[in-house]
């Protein structure tokens, strides 16, 4: 029996039986022909479901209406943004004499996580929905960025779309389209960046900016939470899945947007349950996606610049925004940055051909160019192997001269023996050359002295994993190396003020915890970062019951 595909996934039509179930949560309502049931930008918009005539679905993301889609009895509306409460990218009109059960976005929400047999229909459609509306031949366009190709500004915006999975679409000022599109829009070719977000234009953006227009951004809450983590890497996306399907008021907070650094990775092989692979982003939506199901809120982009615990044991964490989060325990999953090279230029070229991650948004920029690759991890090496299907080649440079001393074997197997991937072993980065833009790389053997020259428009930095913690007071301890120190090392240290033995992966500041990259001693892998992540959860348990 074949498989369903993607149009029956994303439209199925609900059962007499489960349209009960729903209608037990809502109100049945008729509406005159043309009612618009959801505005294009709203948010929080109701969950709809046909019993007699149709909702017709329209989008206008080009500037002219058209049709999507058609729900007959029994179909019902929405997307993904029932579960992420963001503004709404399609509008939705009653038609033929429509009679719909109606239910409000809170109570919707609580239906997926309390009925499952239902849940499952639902989030399948909603996730299939939208990633057909994405398609490129879906005449959907989403948010328009105007820019030019090597701006780093421009790079940031991309990334954060990326993360967050907005749809979008990059136009090159130096490109026809691009300037066309500035004319049409009226852009200040002086001001770009530029993001056209519905009717609104904003010149020169920061990502809090583009947040609030797009409706991804929050207020954080008024109230003291179960649990704030800090970080939605992998590590921290399991977290909020086990604590918010435990029952803990959960928020998640980040500075982009979920996946971390795995969420970079072109694909992951080696994660149980995929044997054909799956991307980092692909991951960090599933668990994203996971975690909103069972209610965690998330709130990006925005920093936390510190912890303070208050007299009664409870937790503050004021944010670049202002606002402050408040927690009875916080969960630091805040990974690992990879360090610049101490090179002249490299910090001034950063994300202007200089990068720490390597997805379609940089792989746009060394097309039928070549691409270096510095680092001998497996961040390293899927990156290599992605560059190698857009770039002319890759050389991978490694300062040592064995690729399976930090490489998965089956990795650097796959590396070794690609044919436009070229492994340069006992050789670093000796200088870069460029004004606004990467030109070119000079690499020299570290055995021979030689040196070479290359154009280069794009260099790729997987080394020295540096982690996140500078913004954490000192009565949290680190090792050597900055990493922070947990359970019985913790206790060591000589910071640890609690009565009793700190739990496994609680640090020296009691009720504080940390998970995956960022902490001491961890096996930096994908999988060991979603154990970690829940294994915090069960600490976090324990804290609380204290």
């Amino acid at each position: 029996m074949s498989s369903p595909g993607p149009c029956e996934v994303a439209f199925p039509q609900l059962t007499d039986a489960e349209m009960e179930v729903v209608a037990s949560l809502g109100t049945r309502q008729r509406f005159p022909d043309g009612h618009v049931l959801i505005h294009e930008g709203e948010k929080d918009f109701p969950f709809f479901v046909v019993e007699h005539g149709a909702i017709v679905i329209s989008e206008s993301s080009t500037g002219e209406e058209h049709v999507v889609v058609e729900h007959l009895p029994g179909g019902f509306t929405g997307d993904v943004d029932m579960l992420t409460r963001r503004a709404a990218v399609i509008t939705a009109r009653a038609a033929r004499g429509l009679q719909a059960i109606v239910v409000p976005a809170e109570r919707m929400r609580r239906l997926l996580n309390e009925l499952p047999a239902i849940s499952d229909k639902l989030l399948h459609a909603f996730q299939t929905r939208r990633e057909l509306l994405e398609r490129s031949d879906s005449g959907f366009v989403g948010v328009r960025l105007l820019g030019r190709s090597d701006s780093p500004d421009a790079m940031r915006i991309q990334e954060f779309f990326y993360k967050n999975r907005v749809p979008y679409r990059f136009y090159d000022v130096a490109q026809d389209e691009g300037r066309a599109l500035a004319e049409q829009r009226d852009i200040d070719l002086a001001r770009l960046p530029a993001v056209v977000c519905r009717d609104a234009i904003v010149h020169q953006p920061t990502l809090p900016g583009i947040a609030h227009c797009l409706g991804i951004s929050r207020e954080v809450p008024d109230e003291l939470l179960d649990l704030v983590i800090v970080g939605a890497g992998p590590s921290g996306l399991a977290a909020a899945v086990y604590a918010g399907s435990e029952g803990l008021r959960t928020m998640v907070l980040d500075m982009v947007g979920p996946g971390g650094q795995a969420g970079s990775s072109s694909k992951i092989e080696n994660y149980m349950g995929f044997p054909a692979g799956l991307s980092g982003a692909d991951l960090a939506n599933r668990g994203f996606i996971q975690a909103l199901k069972f209610g965690v809120t998330f709130n990006s982009p925005v920093s936390v610049q510190g912890i303070e615990r208050r007299g009664d044991g409870t937790f503050e964490l004021p944010l670049c925004s202002g606002q402050v989060a408040r927690a009875r325990a916080v969960l630091i999953a805040t990974g690992v940055s990879y360090q610049r090279l101490p090179l002249e230029h490299c910090e001034r070229l950063q994300g202007a051909g200089v990068f720490y991650a390597a997805t379609s948004v940089e792989a746009r920029l060394c097309r039928d160019a070549l691409a270096m690759v510095v680092g001998g991890g497996n961040s390293a090496g899927q990156a290599a192997m992605y560059l190698a299907e857009h770039a002319r080649g890759v050389k991978l440079i490694l300062r040592g001269g064995d690729l399976w001393k930090s490489m998965s074997s089956y990795l650097a197997e796959r590396v070794r023996k690609h044919p436009r991937i070229e492994i340069l072993f006992h050789t670093e980065v000796d200088a870069l050359a460029g004004d606004s833009h990467l030109r070119g790389v000079t690499l020299r053997n570290s055995r021979t002295g030689a040196q070479q020259a290359y154009d280069c428009p794009a260099l790729f930095l997987f080394v020295g994993a540096k982690p996140a913690t500078a913004w954490l007071p000192d009565t949290i301890a680190r090792d050597a190396k900055g990493f922070l120190l947990t359970g019985s090392a913790a206790e060591a240290s000589g910071l640890w003020r609690g009565t009793d033995a700190p739990c496994e992966l609680e640090t020296s500041l009691p009720g504080v915890f940390a998970c995956g990259d960022v902490r001491s001693g961890t096996t930096k892998r994908c999988a060991f970062a979603v154990g970690d992540g829940a294994l915090a959860v069960t600490c976090v348990h324990q804290a609380l019951a204290r």
